[in-house]
């Protein structure tokens, strides 16, 4: 059952920002799309008498531009959204695509990316692609503004460097030119299943590999850039030998991260097989089931 709690809905941004550094209106907590904290409302993990800030009708956060070579993407816009955005599938694919495949419809068209991020979620599908593109957060409270590289951000599961009053703004991520990339997911259930691991990866080739990007999410408490496999790539030429070894080596990487794990015997070698299937297809070789 739901408590009794104080609605609260600013007119603009402005309006927001005060109620968010307002004391006396505390605790309180930010609804967006809802997806996540109507869970956490059901479950009884909000005290009864919070203050719910909605900020859902806030236009001020729904911008989605390429400003200055940067793709911008406000704290509002919706899954559904960035999947249908034609200038997000063509300067980041793999963020289109990953918003395509988070949870049903319904989830889509209301779930937003600066709640998936806040949420910080170990299996949040909009954080791995957005790693890729070293994507940095603007934030803001009523009296500052400062901007937090995605990776700084996220602190562990469920949990970041949002400070009190704060709130995102938006996203804003560098196009990876000249990068083929590849994208794997694996869920328990078909279409509407939480991610059990996620992988993507951007290769930059002319003859040999001249930089890669790599990241996983879902099998550790915060998504993570592999970057010891990014090193290991870079002047290799592509083949299936070369590919099993950095997906050993980010299997590795994985244990080092998390230690072992009731989860390890099956998340171990799957994780080397998606990685091998997404290397594979960014590098444009034959994939190997």
């Amino acid at each position: 059952m739901i408590p009794p709690l104080n609605y609260l809905r600013p007119e603009n941004l402005e309006v927001a920002l005060s109620f968010l550094a307002d004391e006396s209106l505390r605790p309180h907590f930010i609804i967006a799309g809802g997806t996540d904290l109507i869970l956490e409302l059901r479950k009884g993990n909000i005290p009864p008498d919070s203050f719910l800030v909605d900020i859902s009708f806030l236009r001020e956060l729904r911008m989605l531009d390429l400003k200055n070579g940067e793709l911008q993407i406000g704290a509002l816009v919706t899954h559904q959204e960035i999947s249908n955005s034609d200038l997000v599938r063509t300067f980041a694919p793999l963020l289109s695509r990953a918003c395509g495949e988070v949870g049903t419809p319904q989830v889509r068209a209301r779930g937003t990316i600066g709640g998936n991020i806040a949420h910080a979620s170990p299996a949040a599908d909009s954080i791995p692609p957005l790693l890729l593109h070293d994507a940095v957060l603007k934030l803001r409270t009523r009296d500052s503004r400062r901007s937090v590289p995605l990776s700084s951000f996220l602190k562990g599961a469920y949990s970041t460097d949002l400070k009190e009053g704060e709130l995102i703004e938006r996203i804003n991520i560098s196009p990876l030119k000249g990068f083929n990339f590849g994208f794997e997911r694996l869920i328990f259930r078909e279409r509407v299943g939480i991610p059990r691991l996620i992988v993507c990866v951007a290769l930059k080739i002319s003859q040999a590999i001249e930089e890669a990007r790599i990241s996983v999410g879902a099998t550790t408490p915060v998504a993570f850039r592999v970057k010891r496999v990014e090193d290991f790539l870079k002047g290799k030429f592509p083949s299936n030998k070369i590919f099993q070894e950095a997906s050993r080596i980010a299997s590795q990487e994985m244990l080092e991260i998390s230690g072992k794990r009731w989860s390890t015997p099956y998340k171990k070698p799957v994780l080397e097989a998606l990685l091998r299937r997404a290397l594979n297809t960014a590098s444009r070789l034959a994939r190997d089931e």
